[in-house]
């Protein structure tokens, strides 16, 4: 049931997923755990695929567009930027992401939360 080689991907990540899962196994993840994270980037990619865009547009904005429509659709695991953090960590060091934004301030971080917040 929980399998990560049974993850199947389509789209603009299907190439990285190979690596994602080994990755994954190198840095010590269950299988469960590697599961999620593979079906999170597979969901991830066919989203990409259907807005036409590649793994380097997944800007933080993005990521969070992307987070916004799971939770709108029910998604009940995994539905924070947060979790996307191992795989955008790495199409990074790939290369095939976008850079990480630089740190914010205090005040930067307060103001996202408030606004996050309204939203």
């Amino acid at each position: 049931m929980h399998d990560p080689a049974r993850v199947r991907f389509t789209g603009p990540l299907a190439p990285y997923a190979e690596g994602f899962r080994a990755e994954l196994g190198r840095q010590g993840y269950t299988a469960v755990s590697a599961t999620n994270q593979l079906r999170l980037a597979a969901h991830a990619s066919r989203w990409l695929d259907d807005k036409g865009l590649d793994a380097g547009a997944l800007s933080p904005a993005l990521v969070e567009r992307f987070m916004a429509e799971r939770r709108a659709r029910g998604y009940r695991q995994l539905r924070s930027v947060k979790a996307m953090a191992p795989l955008l960590g790495y199409l990074r060091a790939l290369g095939a992401g976008p850079p990480p934004e630089p740190p914010r301030t205090p005040a930067q971080e307060l103001l996202g939360r408030f606004w996050a917040h309204l939203i």
